[in-house]
């Protein structure tokens, strides 16, 4: 999502995506390989899974990340331009609108292809990794979309940045809670390709002088991303 979008426009970086957004989006994704898992990489306890302790951790690890944010983006806060406001009420059901639409929407995407995939018959991990992940981050695409078409690249970054560390906090935080989740189905490809994509970012965030995403740099994501999707095709 962040290579298309930065194809269609280079997206700019902030002191704190470099310092604070990007390291804790690596870290989280080190966190969740280690814990999940942790009897492959670390032969440590009886199989791959997420714990509920480790869920526990999670969200305390979200709460901390989730007051940082609220804590020094309210400063940078006053620095900005005065823009047009929308009016509160109106604002809220905008935003109650778009999420309905969004939620209806994918769960009509998702199961339809989910109910194709199968009849195909794959496994539930490629469903998993292509149908669902790719249904489920499609309304990612078109805000990221949206926010390059409208010169508001900050908002495409934040996004993803914000939704990685959402996910995995988080959901996976609360998921592992309830119930214990199994990282069986997942190899040290699926592993390294989500460490590889935070470390790719980390790079573009240090090198040029421009401070941003360019265009070279998104083809070069989503070439890394076409070479994980044809080895999972090719995969039996």
């Amino acid at each position: 999502i962040l290579g298309v979008t930065a194809v269609i426009l280079p997206v700019s970086m902030t002191d704190s995506n470099r310092k604070r957004d990007i390291p804790v989006t690596l870290a989280a994704s080190v966190i969740l390989v280690l814990f999940g898992m942790n009897k492959t990489l670390l032969g440590i306890g009886d199989g791959d899974t997420l714990s509920r302790v480790e869920g526990i951790a999670f969200l305390l690890l979200f709460c901390v990340y989730l007051y940082a944010c609220f804590k020094f983006d309210s400063k940078e806060q006053t620095n900005l331009p005065e823009q047009k406001k929308m009016k509160l009420p109106l604002s809220i059901f905008a935003v109650a609108a778009g999420l309905a639409g969004l939620i209806f929407g994918g769960e009509l995407f998702v199961d339809s292809a989910t109910d194709i995939a199968r009849r195909l018959g794959v496994s539930d991990k490629f469903i998993a990794i292509t149908i669902l992940a790719g249904g489920t981050s499609f309304p990612e695409l078109a805000t990221c979309i949206v926010a390059a078409a409208k010169h508001k690249d900050q908002l495409a970054l934040g996004n993803i940045l914000g939704s990685n560390v959402f996910n995995i906090l988080l959901i996976l935080g609360c998921s592992s809670v309830i119930t214990p989740l199994s990282f069986g189905g997942m190899s040290l490809v699926d592993a390294g390709i989500l460490i590889v994509s935070c470390l790719l970012l980390l790079l573009w965030a240090y090198s040029g002088s421009k401070c941003r995403i360019d265009r070279w740099e998104g083809a070069l994501m989503l070439l890394v991303f076409a070479a994980y999707y044809c080895y999972l095709f090719e995969k039996p």
